[in-house]
This record gives C-alpha cells, sequence and structure tokens, in this order.
C-alpha cells in the first residue's frame, strides 16, 4: 500500500469534499481517502498494482474538481556535482485542462491558489460595485421607466460572471448525481434572476434583480473571508519550512563551496561555523562546539557536540566549528518529519468531524426538498406566486451547510497550526478533540514552566579565604568570554551585583568541560568535571534539585585542577 496526497482546486464547499471522497472511494485499488475541505488537501491510501497517480487525478479531473500530486525534490549526484530532478507525472487530460501543469519544478497547486484568490478578489469587488447600487436603486427612488432595464444590466455581469463558479459547481455534481452547496445557490439566485427578466416583457409586475445580486456578493465575500482563514491557518506550515538555511558549506576536493540545501547528497561533508544553522542532518566528524537544539527538543541549554555526535537541520551552532557528514537530507530530515506530522494532524479527521461530514451529504437534498414544500405551501395558502418564490429563494440560499462542513476542520487546522507555533506538536484531529476530557497534564518542564533561561540560584563557599562575593567575581571574570548559557546566567548575576571584573589572561575555554584563565597570580577553573563534582559536598543535593552545579577550582598553569574553593549553582527558574 502506498499513501499519496494531492492539492485540490476547485472545492466551494464541505460538500465537494464529500463528493470527491466517495469518487474516489470507489475508484479501484483505493482503499481509503481523506479529502479536507479546509486544507484543501486529499490523503489517499492505494495499491499501487491496481492504481497509480495518474488514475487518482483522473478520478478528481472528472469529478469537475483539478488535483495535484505533491511534488517531491530529489537530489541526485550526477557527474561529480548534484542536481535537481522534479519527478511529476500527470494524465494528458489533466495536463490539457490546466496548461500550467506542463511546467515541471514548480508548485502548481500554490500558483493555482494564488490566482484564485485574486480572482475571487476581483469578483467581490466587482459584485459589490454593482450590487448595491442595485440594492439603491430599488429601496431608495420611485418607479422610472428604465428602472427595470437598469437592473437588469447591473444583476447580469453578478449571476453570469461572478456566480459562474456556482454553476460549475452544480454541473460537476449533477455530473455524479449530486447536489451541493453550489446548487443551492445556483437555484435560488437563477429563480430569482430568470422571474425577473419575465418583468422585462410585462409578464409579471415584480422584479427581484437586486437579491440574487446581493446573495451572490454576500456569499462570494463569505468565501473570500474562508480563504484568508484558511491561508493564515496554514503559515505554521511556512514557519516551520522556513527554519532551515537555504545554502550549505561543503567541502568537496579539499575545497569548500556554498550551495543551495537541495543539492546537498547524502554523504557530503558540511562545514558549519559559529553561529550559523545546520542545514540537514548527520553526525560530527571533526570539532567541537555547543548546539541549540530548542526548536526540537524545547530545552534551553545548548548540546555538546564532539566527534560522533548527532545533529539535527535546523538547529543552532552556537561556538566552535563542526564537520560532519550528511546522514539524512530533504523530506528525510527531522524537521521535514516534524513538518509533515504538522500536515497530517491538520489534514485529519476528529471524530465529530465524520459526523459532520454525514450530515452535510444528505442536508443539500432535504434543503431542496423543504424549498418546494415552501413554495407550494405558501401558493396553496393563497398567497402570491413572487411571494412563494422569494420563501422558497430564502430557505435555498439561508440553509447554507458550509458553517457546519468547515467549522470543525478550520478548527483543527488553526488548532494544530498554533500548536505547531508554540512548540506543541498533536498527533492527529482525534487526539485534539480529546484533550478536552484531558483532568491530569504532565508539563516538560524547561520552556513551558520555566523561563527558558538559566540564572544563579546559589552560590557556596568551600574554602574560608573565598568569600561568596569574591566566588562570583572570579567565576564572573573567567566566563565572560565564554558564550555558553551557563556562563551567560553569572555574568548577568555578577552586573546584577555590580560586582567587579578581574582582567583574565590565559583565557583557554575547554569543549565540554569549562574555561581556565588566570587572575593575578593564580590559576582558575571553573565547571562541572564529573570526578569531583560528587566528591564535594552540596554538589549532589543541587543537582537532585534539578541544578547544575558549577565548580570553582584553584588550579595550575595546565589547567589541572587542585582545589574546589566554591560552588555556583544555576538553574532554569520558575516563570
Amino acid at each position: 500500500m502506498k499513501k499519496g496526497v494531492f492539492d485540490i482546486s476547485g472545492m466551494h464547499c464541505a460538500s465537494c469534499s464529500i463528493l470527491i471522497k466517495r469518487r474516489l472511494e470507489k475508484t479501484p485499488g483505493v482503499k481509503s481517502a481523506n479529502v479536507n475541505y479546509a486544507t484543501e488537501k486529499a490523503t489517499v491510501e492505494y495499491d499501487e498494482r491496481e492504481c497509480d497517480e495518474n488514475k487518482i487525478v483522473q478520478t478528481v479531473v472528472q469529478t469537475g474538481y483539478k488535483a495535484f500530486p505533491r511534488v517531491e525534490e530529489q537530489p541526485m549526484q550526477m557527474q561529480g556535482h548534484t542536481q535537481m530532478h522534479h519527478a511529476m507525472s500527470m494524465p494528458s487530460d489533466a495536463t490539457t485542462k490546466n496548461p500550467a501543469m506542463g511546467m515541471p519544478g514548480h508548485d502548481h497547486a500554490a500558483m493555482l491558489k494564488a490566482h484564485e484568490m485574486r480572482e475571487l478578489k476581483l469578483k467581490v469587488l466587482v459584485s459589490a460595485a454593482l450590487s448595491f447600487p442595485a440594492l439603491a436603486l430599488v429601496m431608495l427612488t420611485p418607479e422610472f421607466q428604465y428602472k427595470t432595464l437598469i437592473l437588469f444590466l447591473l444583476a447580469t455581469p453578478v449571476q453570469f460572471w461572478a456566480g459562474k463558479q456556482f454553476y460549475q459547481g452544480t454541473l460537476s455534481g449533477l455530473r455524479v448525481f449530486s447536489a451541493n452547496m453550489d446548487t443551492l445557490i445556483a437555484m435560488g439566485t437563477s429563480a430569482a434572476y430568470f422571474y425577473s427578466v419575465a418583468s422585462l416583457f410585462g409578464l409579471v409586475k415584480e422584479n427581484y434583480f437586486e437579491i440574487g445580486a446581493i446573495l451572490i456578493t454576500f456569499v462570494l465575500l463569505g468565501k473570500y473571508l474562508e480563504a484568508i482563514a484558511k491561508g493564515r491557518a496554514s503559515e505554521a506550515i511556512k514557519k516551520l519550512m522556513g527554519l532551515n538555511p537555504k545554502t550549505a558549506i561543503v567541502v568537496r576536493k579539499g575545497k569548500e563551496i556554498e550551495i543551495p540545501i537541495e543539492q546537498v547528497v547524502a554523504g557530503d561533508l558540511i562545514r558549519v561555523r559559529p553561529g550559523e544553522k545546520i542545514p540537514v542532518d548527520g553526525i560530527v566528524v571533526e570539532g567541537d562546539s555547543s548546539v541549540d537544539e530548542s526548536m526540537l527538543t524545547g530545552e534551553s541549554l545548548p548540546v555538546e557536540k564532539t566527534k560522533g555526535a548527532k545533529v539535527y537541520g535546523a538547529t543552532i551552532n552556537k561556538h566552535g566549528s563542526l564537520t560532519f557528514k550528511a546522514t539524512k537530507v530533504g523530506k528525510d530530515t527531522v524537521l521535514s518529519q516534524i513538518i509533515k506530522l504538522v500536515e497530517e494532524a491538520q489534514g485529519s479527521q476528529a471524530p465529530i468531524q465524520r459526523f459532520a461530514d454525514e450530515v452535510s451529504a444528505v442536508f443539500v437534498p432535504i434543503v431542496i426538498v423543504i424549498a418546494i414544500i415552501t413554495f407550494a405551501a405558501w401558493l396553496f395558502v393563497g398567497q402570491a406566486f413572487s411571494f412563494a418564490l422569494v420563501a422558497a429563494v430564502s430557505v435555498l440560499v439561508i440553509a447554507c451547510p458550509c458553517a457546519l462542513g468547515l467549522a470543525t476542520p478550520t478548527a483543527i487546522m488553526v488548532g494544530t497550526g498554533m500548536g505547531a507555533e508554540k512548540g506543541i506538536l498533536i498527533k492527529n484531529a482525534e487526539a485534539l478533540e480529546r484533550t478536552g476530557k484531558i483532568n491530569v497534564i504532565v508539563w516538560d518542564k524547561t520552556g513551558t514552566i520555566t523561563e527558558g533561561k538559566p540564572k544563579v540560584t546559589d552560590i557556596s563557599s568551600l574554602d574560608r579565604s573565598y568569600a561568596q562575593k569574591k566566588i562570583l567575581e572570579i567565576s564572573a571574570s573567567l566566563e565572560k568570554p565564554s558564550e555558553h548559557p551557563l556562563a551567560e546566567a553569572i555574568v548577568s548575576k555578577a552586573k546584577e551585583s555590580r560586582t567587579a571584573f578581574a582582567k583574565v589572561s590565559s583565557f583557554k575555554a575547554i569543549a565540554g568541560k569549562g574555561v581556565f584563565g588566570k587572575l593575578g597570580a593564580k590559576h582558575y577553573f571553573i565547571g562541572s568535571p564529573k570526578n569531583h563534582a560528587k566528591a564535594i559536598a552540596g554538589v549532589e543535593g543541587l543537582e537532585n534539585e534539578g541544578k547544575t552545579a558549577m565548580i570553582l577550582f584553584e588550579s595550575n598553569a595546565k589547567a589541572a585542577a587542585l582545589k574546589p574553593v566554591g560552588v555556583i549553582a544555576v538553574a532554569d527558574t520558575i516563570k
């Protein structure tokens, strides 16, 4: 079984997604299909022996919509350099229907969505410019000779140009014997429009040109606002994608060359300088440094990296240069997997959404029946034909199931997206729905209930000749040149206490251990060497409290720790 993700274009309401889902599920070889109206994506699980991407796209096209398989860019090594290969297989009829699909390597779905947004905005503006004057003409002016003709001229472009998509959606539904939201709008506004056309020829007295025009304008405005909301909800994915650097420095034939990140292949040697982002996942082969992995783990303290350590794309190299061998690139990196999880969560269905979709599927036919009954009932009780028509049209256009079909997927999309922005990954829609029943929460401490920034909590003297102030002065002076967060915490404490900084000579940072330097005639070392920590009174107690103990030693010129003189404890404090 293979799972494919397709961008769907042309859906106008929740009923459209249900229609596509049903057609896909009837396609031979398709095991399951989930079409999400909010994300405009279809996730299809199919047997490759019976079905392929072309067949799935053809099914969607035949239903009256457009489908685009997700384009995955695969890096390929060719003749000593890297090239991009864009693999995209499309059926000829689908390509013919959409000329943009003949442009390999472009995100066709994104381009089409941008075009649709511009077109929808134009339709809203033009419709408003025509329908509101029509409404004003009806409500504010007395009858005059050409009033009906002017209303006809104002309403016709709105009905057939701006409202064209409703007729297209209706025809798509009729081809597969299904009714949708477009059917309701098309039936309601057409009834009002053609009844009004009859008034041009004196067949009836009343006309309702402005009703259809205003209804189409407001429905289009709602769809435009809905499209904006969906676009904002998907910003979380774009922000995650933006975490990756655009280029990488690779070492090839002994030379450093900067290339686009898409051209990095597994096995490349990559060099990362201090302050730069790590471009892809890999294993360190040379160098010592610390890496800020908070965007992955939430931990505020950098992780020490030496030869053999794993590094991850989009994390930040704090200080020291690293050379590492790329092991995972493109869609295989940890960040790409996180993005995939968020996308899958946004496209997944909660149990309540499946119920809403089932209701929406039968809602439209029921509304049409109710509208017919309403029309007949008013005629039966003696009301005028025009009154009965307006009542039936009102039922058709007001009873829109879009809110029902859109509310749940939009809530899921916004919820998972906001969670991703704040570093909370939600597995799927069902997990999000079940959070309302949670009664016990276990929090990860760092950065959640804590500040995410280390601060000095304790200063203890281990030698009578070293007061707390002196321990802080020496420690802060030693740590001042360092960029490590623990060092920054000690320096910040010294500044808060207005402690003077002494001049340090022979400074040396020892990766993963601490810093060494000479103040006056004495050498000092500060760090947390494991072979000394347990033997020093009080250190184990501090560590049991979740604090990091930094031990200050009197040292010799070779940076060998001789005598512990003080302890400084650093911790991530509660917010």
